[in-house]
């Protein structure tokens, strides 16, 4: 879940917040269908209702905590202020982004090459307004330790990043032609296969030179 639950003292009104939870799907779904459509499928419906539901936080919430979060004048100025939050995480994650391509030392491989090419666009890639539950990037290559399946949108890539952060300033520790032959002796397809660098190099970092200082 992600967001910030408006944590209101007393009982939620429960209709109200389900009226305001359908006064608020109907705005979405008139902005969705402004683009030539003249109707929602129950497919695309249930899309945009987790989408929703993600940008108000509220995404796996319990039903009393979902209703507080409701239980509001303005449902549609709460939504776009929950994906104005949105937009800001994006930027936050591009720059964490940014860190972890400028800490990766040159070893190849092609699905980290892919996968961090795709985070670099997700903020083109993303919609806030009607699919802020997805994951805005293609994301090819392996971590050491697979993501938590429940998470969705910006708290997937968060994540994701923050470990792969934590793998590549591991690698960064040591002289990246050190790491190269380990690699090339140990597994001589590392480029094209779908493999964990750390994986590979962790149990040779006895073998792997320190990097030179900065």
């Amino acid at each position: 879940m992600t967001g910030t639950i408006d944590a209101r003292s007393g009982a939620p009104d429960f209709e109200h917040a389900s009226n305001n939870f359908a006064r608020l799907m109907s705005h979405v779904a008139g902005l969705y269908c402004a683009g030539g459509s003249s109707s929602v499928s129950a497919c695309e419906a249930n899309e945009l209702a987790t989408s929703v539901a993600y940008a108000l936080g509220i995404a796996g919430a319990t039903p009393g905590e979902a209703a507080r979060a409701l239980d509001v004048d303005d449902p549609i100025a709460l939504w776009h202020n929950g994906v104005r939050r949105l937009e800001k995480r994006m930027d936050a994650a591009l720059a964490l982004w940014r860190e972890v391509v400028a800490t990766m030392p040159p070893i190849r491989n092609i699905a980290l090459r892919d996968t961090l090419t795709s985070l670099g666009e997700m903020k083109r890639r993303y919609d806030g307004y009607f699919a802020a539950h997805e994951v805005p990037c293609d994301i090819d290559y392996q971590l050491s330790e697979p993501m938590d399946p429940g998470l969705l949108g910006l708290d997937y890539v968060e994540a994701w990043l923050a470990q792969l952060l934590a793998e590549t300033r591991w690698i960064a520790q040591f002289d990246a032609d050190s790491c190269i032959s380990v690699l090339e002796r140990t597994c001589p397809d590392y480029r094209g296969l779908h493999v964990n660098l750390y994986d590979l190099l962790l149990p040779h970092e006895s073998e792997l030179a320190p990097a030179a200082p900065h």
